[in-house]
């Protein structure tokens, strides 16, 4: 299947998501995405794609970027990712991958999917709705990662882990501080972490279910100040970033942030040093 998006032209395999190649062969998955690439990535940039799927993001970057570092547990994404760069030799050079989950520790973890891998909800947190649970692999610290891959620049960062950025996140200072804070586009992902923390305090799947059902309907949140205080704290090694942005370019205050935390539940940010001159 032959990919033109943004005068880019790839090739790939569509296997088990031909659904969402096809939206993305007609400009309808998340545009802001590439807004954002177009906007903030630069031809000698280097770039970490956290989160690669099955190179959606990644083959693009590569038409975009000097290089890109592309990173995926899942195993089924692992071969797709690799299978799809095969179809593009003169990107092979250009994006290195990796079976790799970045978390705050290094330790083993069963990968977490809704009904089956590569589908785009692996997950290192676990949730009563997954259906495999399966595959094991040890997670490891980006700074570690960094360094055991001799990757001493970083431009870009597009992280989209599936609610372990939840965990990442309050533990990136250092890490950011050395790589010189390159720009950071997150997806967050609350609902994933909503249903990680009825999993780990509600061991029956039904009442698992009557109770995110009520959430989704109603607005009830058993666990709401639990989640609150999880999320507290998420952006404090994210505050030395000169400006933050919503997907779409709105520009949002580190005091708004702060106060208001519950607004990354339906917007993904980017932080940056650098100004988005949107059109």
């Amino acid at each position: 299947m032959n990919i033109t998006l943004r005068n880019c032209t790839y090739k790939v395999d569509p296997g088990q998501n031909r659904f969402y190649w096809n939206a993305i062969q007609n400009g309808n998955w998340e545009p802001q995405t590439f807004d954002i690439f177009d906007a903030f990535i630069q031809t000698d940039d280097i770039v970490l794609d956290i989160g690669a799927w099955s190179g959606v993001l990644s083959l693009f970057l590569a038409k975009k970027a000097k290089k890109v570092h592309a990173l995926d547990p899942d195993p089924v994404c692992y071969k797709e990712l690799l299978a799809n760069i095969e179809l593009n030799p003169d990107l092979l050079n250009k994006i290195s991958v990796y079976q790799t989950a970045i978390s705050d520790k290094e330790e083993e973890v069963f990968l977490s999917a809704r009904f089956q891998y590569g589908a785009s909800s692996t997950s290192i947190l676990p949730r009563k709705r997954d259906t495999k649970n399966s595959f094991k692999i040890t997670t490891k610290k980006l700074h570690h990662f960094l360094e055991d891959e001799n990757i001493p620049k970083v431009d870009f960062i597009k992280m989209d882990i599936e609610g372990a950025e939840f965990q990442i996140l309050p533990n990136l200072k250092s890490t950011l501080e050395k790589i010189n804070y390159p720009t950071f586009y997150v997806s967050f992902h609350y609902h994933f972490l909503n249903e990680h923390i009825y999993y780990q305090h509600i061991p029956s799947s039904f009442l698992n279910k009557v109770f995110l059902k009520l959430e989704k309907t109603i607005g009830f949140s058993l666990f709401k100040k639990k989640i609150n205080k999880k999320i507290q704290y998420l952006f404090d090694d994210l505050l030395d970033y000169k400006y933050i942005y919503t997907a779409d370019g709105d520009l949002v205050s580190k005091y708004f942030l702060q106060q208001h935390p519950e607004f990354i539940k339906n917007h993904d940010l980017v932080f940056t040093n650098k100004k988005w001159n949107k059109a």
